[in-house]
């Protein structure tokens, strides 16, 4: 069985909240420690176990959400913030220039044929 990108989150999250209880961190190293738990398997799930089209998506949110959880190591949030803004930007250029759109399918055209024509019709 292969897992999937949920079993993942769901041991991303109890991790941290496990050694939040053993009072090993506090609050924010809690926080922290999640979002970049939960970056970094969304990133290796993009490789492991999501579709290929699918990958440059999951890889580009894994990094801003592993960016996210700097804050806990950086001084300022104004950097954390600004990284986070940098690595949106980049997985919208990365989006555009290398991910397929999808394709865009129309509705048909064709006419229904009269009620006059067709076999539960005429059975009557």
């Amino acid at each position: 069985m292969k897992p999937g990108w949920g079993v993942g989150i769901i041991v991303a999250i109890l991790i941290p909240v496990a050694i939040y209880l053993l009072n090993i961190v506090n609050l924010s190293g809690m926080i922290s420690m999640l979002l970049l738990l939960i970056g970094l398997w969304t990133i290796i799930a993009a490789f492991a176990i999501v579709e290929r089209k699918d990958r440059s998506y999951y890889s580009g949110w894994g990094v801003v959400i592993a960016v996210l959880s700097l804050f806990y190591f950086l001084p300022s949030l104004n950097y954390t913030i600004a990284l986070v803004i940098l690595a949106i930007v980049a997985l919208i250029i990365i989006n555009v220039y290398i991910g397929k759109a999808p394709k865009m399918y129309e509705a048909a055209t064709i006419h229904p044929a009269p009620a006059g024509e067709t076999p539960a019709a005429t059975a009557v």
